[in-house]
């Protein structure tokens, strides 16, 4: 039988007030929000107000039922875990009794956010028993404590302060997912509200079969249980369960969980945009405010199978050096936080271990030059860390003399920091203990991907290359990213240039996305609403294949026309977009006049023209004039999107207007035009006149300027049809404000 999708919003939950109570207030005086006078200070009132408005739209727990979706989206590396974590407190006050976090893909990552919980949660260092935390249950005693605390909710006689909220944690596999349906399944969940949490919520839990049903001709709600995957199956027949659930999906990278078929179980309803603190630096600060903390690695030093490196890169070398001095320079300053290099080579556990032996014995060399009596060869040495700290004197105010740096501490750096290979070539993934050491090396691949966190991580050596440009994948590789201003200016990221060009794309494309969603943050939007398209350069994909039911269009705009085809589609718009042209139009009469040519120019070949500003050009002609063919309103809809995200940062731009053929607005020529065989306006633009000799006329295409985006306006009489004065449009997009868009076809 298929399985029913239905998309539900409960009114109710708009007229809900959350409690901010004790487990909230405190959770965030525990880690170190609030001043001396116990009040939040300017980052957890921040923290505060972000978590109480997704609180808001998650489920009344006053209510009987609820089925929400909603993700939450956040920079990689800027605090997403200390969001769900106050949420959590926050469910607690407001007599949520299930709190879900499916916590990750892997041990390591579930028992990482389990002990986050813990901690944040106080839950070892109280003993109040509000809580009861469960790590992938499966016993039948874990079902038996699950029921017990659900009585005391549902005992009238029992008081709601002295009842437990259930906090499960569950890895995000089919066995432990379903281990913990299979408990849950069976008991009364009638009104118990439940929060499900899912941390990195576009990796693993998606459908990855939408691209085959969608191959197959299956509809999206027929899809039955053996037309979706695992985990997916799993995550729905979770939500299935519990009447009463809100389903949030955390993540840095939501490129899959936005362009999923809206008619899915986990297409989101609503969307919450978290911004993080000050002090942190992301894709913005590293490759727009701060390049010169991005260093290329020269392509002869990529290891590729047509270029197998025998020795170690001199830029590896260089940044070894770059971080033996911020080491150093970090202890001398009592900064206790950790300093750590990350090297990302590959995805293969072959490349890690030889990337490994490259820096034990560049270490080792380093050791026995500067401990032994070679004095000439200690001096080439320090030669070379000179070239390194004169280039952190560029981005350090206060770095110690270099004198002080290579000294008796530079030789401890290099023999005392640990030098991890962290994969499972030799078993299990190791775990770091941070506190066991102040500096670490750390070599590795997608161990250290989605979730891993390196702390006090200064310099990234990644000569991996972008792959298949998948956007999410690569966004997910900037561990470099993070809480880092205090000591930003020792950070240094070495990538190849491809690479480099790739987060710069996909920083553009990060920011746009947040704003074209940010309406429906504070509105609280129903996210079927949004236009599912996005600016993306072409040498990127937005995410994975698989998961992606619709297909995806590309539009290119820059150093080109657009054209409408199809102005005359739909014939009750002609007038409605003449009433809009004309209104927009005659107010500013006498802004136009007549254009620079040839004296002897035909009538038809004579324009006006009026350089206004863009942004009333956008509001009140582009945005008011409508069509209705695909081909032409998806791409028009693109180009508007684009004009608008340019004009946030240049809002005093012009452009130029063009009325094509006209001697006055009343005196304006009807060229004529005839359709071709797609019902489409055939040839749009005049040609040159006369194609030989003297140029009379240019061409309608050269009527433009090149670095102002340029709207000629046409009225039209349509050949053997009744379609006569309708207004058409051609628009010149300078490259400057040009760009690649993606779109859900």
């Amino acid at each position: 039988m298929a399985e029913v999708i239905e998309i539900q919003s409960n009114a109710d939950n708009e007229n809900w007030i959350p409690f901010v109570g004790d487990e909230t207030n405190e959770l965030l005086r525990s880690k170190g929000f609030a001043n001396a006078d116990r009040t939040l200070n300017a980052n957890g009132q921040r923290v505060l107000d972000e978590t109480y408005r997704i609180m808001q739209v998650c489920g009344n727990p006053n209510i009987a039922t609820n089925s929400e979706t909603g993700i939450v989206i956040g920079y990689v590396q800027s605090g997403k875990t200390l969001s769900f974590t106050t949420l959590t407190a926050l469910a607690r006050d407001n007599n949520y009794q299930i709190v879900i976090v499916i916590a990750g893909t892997s041990i390591s990552l579930v028992n990482q956010s389990t002990n986050r919980l813990s901690v944040d949660l106080r839950l070892n260092v109280r003993y109040d028993r509000k809580w009861t935390l469960l790590q992938n249950p499966t016993t039948r005693e874990d079902r038996e404590t699950i029921e017990t605390t659900l009585t005391q909710w549902a005992d009238n006689t029992f008081p709601n302060e002295r009842c437990r909220t259930i906090l499960i944690t569950v890895m995000k596999h089919g066995s432990h997912l379903g281990n913990l349906t299979n408990i849950l399944d069976g008991l009364n969940l009638e009104g118990v509200p439940v929060l499900i949490i899912d941390d990195e919520g576009d990796q693993a839990s998606l459908n990855t079969r939408a691209r085959w049903a969608a191959r197959q001709g299956i509809d999206v709600e027929d899809l039955t249980e053996n037309d979706v995957s695992t985990i997916y199956r799993r995550i729905t027949g979770l939500r299935a369960i519990c009447p009463h659930h809100t389903f949030l999906q955390y993540t840095a990278t939501p490129q899959a969980n936005l362009f999923i078929n809206i008619m899915d179980r986990l297409s989101p309803n609503f969307i919450k945009l978290l911004t993080p603190g000050q002090e942190y630096t992301g894709g913005i600060e590293f490759f727009r405010n701060n390049p010169n903390l991005i260093i290329e690695i020269p392509i002869n030093e990529i290891p590729t199978p047509n270029n197998v490196l025998h020795d170690q890169p001199e830029s590896l070398i260089s940044a070894l050096r770059i971080f033996f001095l911020g080491v150093v320079a970090g202890g001398l300053q009592n900064n206790h936080r950790n300093r750590t290099m990350l090297v990302h080579p590959s995805r293969l556990q072959g490349d890690h271990n030889q990337f490994t032996n490259w820096v034990r014995n560049t270490c080792n060399s380093w050791r026995r030059l500067l401990t032994g009596n070679d004095e000439q060869e200690k001096q080439e040495l320090l030669n070379d860390f000179r070239i390194s700290y004169n280039q952190l004197q560029t981005t350090v105010n206060d770095l110690p003399a270099f004198e002080v740096l290579t000294g008796s501490d530079l030789i401890h750096a290099i023999q005392y920091t640990p030098i991890v290979e962290v994969n499972s070539r030799r078993g299990a993934t190791p775990q770091i203990n941070w506190q066991d050491s102040y500096s670490w090396i750390l070599v590795g691949g997608q161990s250290m991907d989605r979730g891993f966190t390196v702390e006090g991580l200064t310099v990234t050596y990644m000569p991996r290359n972008v792959g298949v440009g998948n956007v999410d994948t690569i966004q997910q590789r900037a561990r470099f990213f993070g809480y880092k201003r205090s000591y930003l200016g020792y950070c240094r990221v070495f990538l190849d240039q491809v690479t480099i060009d790739a987060y710069n794309f996909i920083v553009e494309h990060e920011e746009d996305v947040r704003n074209r969603l940010e309406e429906f943050d504070v509105s609280n939007r129903h996210l079927n609403d949004w236009d599912r398209e996005a600016v993306l350069d072409q040498m990127l994909n937005l995410t994975r294949a698989n998961i992606l039911y619709d297909g995806l269009d590309r539009d290119r705009f820059g150093d080109d026309w657009y054209r409408i085809n199809a102005p005359h589609d739909t014939e009750n718009l002609i007038q409605s977009n003449s009433t809009a042209l004309f209104d927009f139009l005659n107010p500013k009469a006498v802004m136009f006049a007549e254009d620079d040519g040839h004296a002897n120019r035909t009538q038809e070949q004579k324009h006006l023209v009026a350089r206004i500003p863009m942004r009333e050009c956008l509001e009140h002609l582009l945005n008011k004039l409508k069509y209705t063919r695909e081909s032409d309103s998806a791409t028009y809809s693109s180009l508007r999107g684009i004009l608008k995200g340019y004009l946030d940062e240049h809002p005093d731009d012009d452009c130029l207007i063009y009325l094509m053929s006209a001697n006055t607005l009343e005196d304006w020529t009807r060229r004529v035009r005839r359709l071709d065989r797609n019902d489409e306006i055939q040839q749009l633009f005049q040609g040159r006149n006369p194609r030989t000799g003297e140029v009379i006329y240019p061409g309608d295409s050269e009527i433009k300027n090149e670095n102002l985006l340029t709207i000629q306006i046409h009225l039209l009489n349509i050949r053997d049809t009744d379609f006569a004065s309708v207004p058409t449009l051609a628009i010149w997009i300078p490259e400057h404000i040009g760009r690649d868009i993606i779109r859900q076809a």
